[in-house]
Parts: C-alpha cells; sequence; structure tokens
C-alpha cells in the first residue's frame, strides 16, 4: 500500500518501508562490489599477470587511461534529463489512474432519493444496486490487481464473499463465455433494469432519476479508463532508453571513478560521491519501475484489496442505516450558536488551544494602496474662451494634493501667453510614482477641473 510517512529530516531518512534503502540496497551492493573487485584488479591483479616492470607499467598506464576516457564518456549521457521526463510521465500517469477509481457514494446518495420507500421491495431494490456496484469493482479490479486476484482468484470466490449469488454466477458465466470483455458491466446493466422497474412502478423524478443514469455513466467510465491505463503503458522503447542510460552511466563509472594514486586526489577508500550518486539516479529510476504498475505489490502500490473493502460498507451503511437516519427536529431545543447572534457580528468562539495558534490573515496578490483624494487644479488666467479649451489641456499638469480637510492650497498664475508652467506646478503629488495618462473633462471659470482620471496609482 502507499506508505504514509511524516517527520523531520532524521527520520525520514530511518524508514525503511518504501524508501529508497530498500529499494536499492541489493543493487547497491552488487555495484559495490564490482567497484572493489576493479580496484583489486589494478592494485594486484596486473602485477599477477605480467611478469616484467615494464609491462606492468605499460598495462597500468593503459588501465588509467581507458578510466580515464570513461570518465569523460559519463559526461555525454544526458541522464538528468531522461530520468526526469521519464519518472514525471509515470508519476504523473500513477496518479490519474488512483483518479480513476470508482467510488460508489455518489451513485449511492442519489439512489436513496430515487428510491426512498420503506418498504421491503425497495429495500431490497436498494440493497441489491449497492451490491451490484461492488460487484462490479470486484470483477474489474481483480483484472488489474495482483492482490485482488490472489483474493478472488476464480470468479466463483465472489459468491462467498457475498457478493454475488449462485444464479448471478451462472449468467455472468454464460455472457462470459459469448464475450468476455463484457463480463463486468452486466452488473450495471442489472441496474439499470431495476431503475426501470422502479420507475414504472412508482415514477420518481425525472430529474434525479437523470441524475442517477448520468453519475451511472460516469462509474462505468472509470473502470474502463483503469482498463485502458493497463492496456497502454509506457511505450517500451522509453523504458529502455531510461533503463540503457542509467546502468550505461554507473557501467562507466565504475572504472571512471576508481582512485590513482598519480591523481592528486585523496583516496577515501570507500566511493562515498558515488554511493551518493548511486542511490539518486538508481532509486529515481527505481521508482518509476514500480510505479508503472500501481496495482500490484509493491510498497507503494495503491491498496486496492481495502479500497474495496471499505466501498462495500460504506455502501449497504448508506442504504440501510442513513437512509432511515433523520435530521434533528428544527426548533426550540435545536439551536446552535450563530442562530441566536443572527444579524450581528459573527464571532467563532476559540476552542482548544486556538489562541496559543499563530493566525497569518491571507492578503490579495492583486491588492493595491489608493492614494488619498487628489484633485486636479488649473490655475487662473486671463485666456480668451475661444483658446480655453487648448490652455486646459496645456495646464492638465499643475497638480496638487489635497488631503479631506486640508485647505485649499495658494493659486499661483503661470505666465501669460506663454502656456509654460512654473517648475512646482510640473511635480506630481507626494506618494504617486507615475502618471500615465490624465484626461481632463471640463475646468469652469476659476480653473477647477472637475473630474481627472490617475491610471497609475502611488507606491
Amino acid at each position: 500500500m502507499t506508505i504514509s510517512y511524516s517527520g523531520n529530516f532524521f527520520r525520514l531518512l530511518a524508514r525503511w518501508k518504501g524508501s529508497i534503502w530498500r529499494s536499492t540496497w541489493k543493487e547497491l551492493l552488487i555495484y559495490l562490489a564490482l567497484y572493489y573487485a576493479i580496484k583489486f584488479f589494478y592494485m594486484e591483479g596486473i602485477d599477477m599477470f605480467f611478469d616484467t616492470d615494464k609491462s606492468r607499467h605499460e598495462a597500468k598506464r593503459y588501465f588509467i587511461g581507458m578510466c580515464r576516457q570513461f570518465n569523460e564518456y559519463t559526461k555525454l549521457i544526458p541522464l538528468t534529463f531522461l530520468l526526469g521526463f521519464y519518472v514525471s510521465n509515470v508519476v504523473g500517469r500513477w496518479w490519474r489512474q488512483f483518479e480513476c477509481l470508482a467510488w460508489p457514494e455518489d451513485l449511492l446518495s442519489l439512489l436513496v432519493l430515487v428510491i426512498p420507500g420503506e418498504d421491503e421491495r425497495s429495500q431490497r431494490r436498494r440493497h441489491v444496486i449497492a451490491r451490484y456496484l461492488n460487484l462490479t469493482s470486484a470483477l474489474a479490479w481483480r483484472d488489474v490487481s495482483s492482490k485482488l486476484r490472489l483474493r478472488f482468484p476464480k470468479v466463483r470466490d465472489l459468491i462467498d464473499a457475498g457478493l454475488m449469488t449462485e444464479q448471478e454466477y451462472v449468467l455472468l458465466e454464460d455472457v462470459h463465455a459469448s464475450c468476455a470483455s463484457v463480463r463486468w458491466m452486466a452488473p450495471l446493466q442489472w441496474v439499470q433494469q431495476i431503475m426501470m422497474d422502479e420507475v414504472k412502478d412508482n415514477n420518481p423524478t425525472a430529474s434525479i432519476v437523470n441524475n442517477f443514469i448520468t453519475e451511472l455513466k460516469l462509474y462505468r467510465q472509470s473502470f474502463r479508463k483503469i482498463f485502458c491505463h493497463d492496456w497502454v503503458c509506457v511505450p517500451l522503447v522509453y523504458t529502455q532508453v531510461a533503463a540503457l542510460a542509467t546502468y550505461a552511466f554507473f557501467f562507466f563509472c565504475l572504472f571512471g571513478r576508481q582512485y590513482f594514486h598519480q591523481d592528486d586526489t585523496v583516496d577515501l577508500k570507500v566511493p562515498i560521491f558515488l554511493i551518493v550518486q548511486f542511490l539518486f539516479f538508481v532509486g529515481w529510476f527505481k521508482v518509476g519501475q514500480d510505479l508503472m504498475r500501481p496495482f500490484g505489490m509493491d510498497d507503494d502500490d495503491i491498496e486496492l484489496n481495502w479500497i474495496l473493502d471499505r466501498n462495500i460498507a460504506c455502501s449497504f451503511a448508506i442504504v440501510h442505516k442513513l437512509i432511515n437516519t433523520r435530521h434533528p427536529e428544527l426548533g426550540e431545543g435545536n439551536e446552535d450558536i450563530f442562530w441566536k447572534s443572527r444579524g450581528e457580528h459573527i464571532e467563532i468562539p476559540k476552542t482548544g488551544r486556538q489562541d496559543k495558534l499563530e493566525t497569518h490573515r491571507p492578503k490579495l496578490h492583486a491588492y493595491v494602496r489608493l492614494p488619498t483624494l487628489t484633485r486636479l487644479r488649473m490655475p487662473n488666467s486671463d485666456v480668451p474662451d475661444d483658446e480655453k479649451g487648448d490652455h486646459v489641456l496645456r495646464s492638465c499638469a499643475a497638480i496638487t494634493r489635497i488631503s479631506p480637510g486640508d485647505d485649499p492650497p495658494p493659486k499661483t498664475a503661470p505666465p501669460q501667453n506663454t502656456g509654460a508652467l512654473p517648475k512646482e506646478w510640473l511635480m506630481p503629488p507626494e506618494g504617486i510614482t507615475g502618471l500615465a495618462t490624465l484626461i481632463c473633462v471640463m475646468a469652469d471659470g476659476k480653473g477647477m477641473v472637475q473630474s481627472g482620471h490617475f491610471l497609475e496609482s502611488s507606491s
């Protein structure tokens, strides 16, 4: 089953089940044995195979050159790119298969609205439909899950599990003999037939029946998606490329990461960095291999066995227990604190250790602090009426900042007949960092601009 974990760095690394240590320890031991065998061959084996010092020196020189060349080859393999793309696809495929699992709660919540009766026939119909939904799950999932196949090696075993009767088994075997791909769909077809009988007998609300049939369709689609993921795997050539790149890289590292006395480095005796690199890349590749088939027997495989038991228990609880559980009567004696304080400011009571928890109020990322009230003021000038429009446009740069309650700033007239403004009139108001566009709509006789727009606010 999928491993749940939490804790700090050391507790995280100390886990064994589902860990990188459990996935790679066998390969790592074999790899270290090969590494030290090559090291022993360089230090002692060459001397045993060659008699003269000259031949030994030439053989060691040739061996060192070959190892250094292999070390250069490791730089030509884009292992990080290949493994990253490969594992990301596999993990995404693994999660999509989990999302394809069928859960019967939505269907059965609508079922109790379609068949709300308390008579024995209504109860039987609800019960049988709940059982058929889970029978479909068992029939479909045992074809893709190793654990469910071990639990139900034969279809007849579903009779002992209580999901099927002898008569239903005979019908399913007859359907399977004619077409092997539709056996798991037969119980869903029986559900539709029971619903048609309910519509003829009691004429339930059409919209609810329509919603139920829609949910039943989605329920059927979920199994078909599971089969599609099981039939169509990640292309073999891509898996082969990832495997070949990983193991070829570390084959060259067996020679390329050897220590030689001619090197200006320290012999650590244990190749620590090579071991870490091996755990990273081989563990990365093993993740893709383990998640390729998420319904198997590995540690991180999805536990369909438990999900089936959970769905069966929930299904019968909904159609037998929850449907008979009525909500408390509304009125006095069943009032919550928010009802009593309706219309007032809502304060949620603090419970437990909430007062000791630090609360960080979220803030909108698009929040912009607006400046205070800013008016646009144009200085008085004796401009002819026929030139006021152009003068207003030239004078729109004269901006002063007026906060609520402040007296208007003194007016300073610009030079006559030039259209130029004093330097202090060209400065933007305090706090305005940029003025992208200014639209002056109208100016009265005293030079007060009636409206304007800042398209950039203050920082």
